[in-house]
């Protein structure tokens, strides 16, 4: 069986979904393969309420709205920033992806749910093969593009014959029940390795975890977390199995190289667009979908590249070397915090994070804040 159409997206989280959402939106004919429409990304679900509004997400996926976010240093020094403009919406990643290609389906998007498994070039097209779970049945689809939204399975990817994209790994579990109202980014090397650790509360539970360069030490660094946020505490909450079982995840380091190339785009994680310090992937890889959808709708494979560098690039690049610098001990880590003791830093911290703006005078002036702390 031969399906043809213009756009091929394999992958439907956010990016994946967007970019099919934004094509169909415009007449174009667009194909959505996921693997498994039930599967949940481990995830901590955190949307800015600029980013509801810049793609029109539906408001009945909040399953929380955050107006303060609380930071730790490793010596314990706490820090508490109310956010004045704006809030973070916390949603649960399952209702997010489905939602988001919902509404792919409702605009014109074809979904099956099935497996990539390769592809090969004829001529100016793609023949792609996928196996839909429903039957196991292999069908094959030529495209004029094919977009690879896979996140960190990377199965276009490797196909291609890319390298795989560098990894981070995060170990996170579920606290039930949990009543907060605050967003915890806890920094230290003990239980956080080039990361930090968080707390994110959600509908009567919370998301918790940390991360790490490794797989092989996220359980103890997780556990050496809970000892510090929860202390004593700890032993009667996991004998009452108020923390369920943690998952290991790998998470994409930032590298600015998988665009793709041609009328192969990589998008979202599966491009490694998770913002180096915040780790954040969610905005960025439904920009990557409406970038990709911009160069397709207007016939310019070029610019797809193009418009997320003008948008992005400077930021990542600068965010990316600021992990590198302050991230690297506890000291430095201490030094970092410590500046954000100023208010006027709080608040353009949390504009520089949460509103997404283009241009780099903000960046600019975050930076300055930093001075001589950024020599080497």
């Amino acid at each position: 069986m031969m399906l043809k159409t213009a756009v091929l997206v394999v992958g439907g989280g956010p990016a994946g979904a967007t970019a099919a959402r934004l094509l169909a939106s415009e007449g174009v004919d667009t194909v959505l393969v996921e693997r498994d429409f039930s599967y949940v990304k481990p995830c901590g679900g955190g949307i800015s309420s600029g980013a509801f509004r810049e793609f029109a997400l539906p408001e009945n996926i909040i399953r929380k709205t955050i107006d303060k976010v609380l930071i730790v240093s490793p010596e314990g020094r706490k820090i508490e920033i109310s956010i004045n403009e704006g809030a973070i919406y916390i949603t649960d990643r399952g209702c997010l992806d489905s939602s988001l290609r919902q509404m792919a389906r409702d605009r014109g998007a074809s979904l099956i749910e099935g497996e990539f498994t390769g592809f090969e070039r004829s001529g100016g097209s793609f023949i792609s093969c996928v196996n839909r779970k429903e039957n196991g049945v292999s069908i094959k689809i030529q495209s004029d593009y094919l977009l690879a939204a896979d996140g960190i399975t990377f199965s276009v990817g490797r196909k291609s014959g890319q390298p795989r994209l560098n990894r981070l790994y995060t170990i996170s579990a579920r606290i039930s029940p949990f009543d907060g109202d605050t967003c915890e980014f806890w920094f230290g090397t003990i239980h956080a390795s080039h990361f930090y650790s968080w707390i994110f509360p959600s509908d009567g539970h919370a998301s918790i975890g940390t991360g790490s360069l490794t797989p092989q030490e996220c359980p103890a660094l997780l556990q050496n977390f809970l000892m510090r946020r929860f202390g004593s505490r700890i032993e009667q909450m996991m004998q009452e199995k108020l923390i369920d079982r943690p998952r290991i995840f790998p998470i994409p380091a930032w590298k600015n190289k998988s665009f793709g190339s041609g009328k192969i785009f990589f998008l979202g994680d599966a491009a490694g667009m998770v913002m180096p310090v915040t780790y954040e992937g969610i905005y960025y890889a439904m920009k990557s979908g409406q970038f990709a959808a911009t160069a397709i709708i207007e016939r310019k494979p070029e610019i797809y590249r193009k418009l997320w560098e003008e948008r992005f690039g400077n930021r990542f690049m600068v965010m990316d070397r600021f992990k590198n610098h302050f991230f690297r001990d506890d000291a430095s880590i201490e030094r970092w915090v410590g500046v954000h003791r100023s208010s006027a830093i709080q608040e353009l911290a949390m504009k520089l994070w949460l509103e997404k703006e283009p241009g780099t005078h903000k960046l600019f002036a975050y930076l300055k804040a930093f001075g001589s702390l950024l020599t080497p």
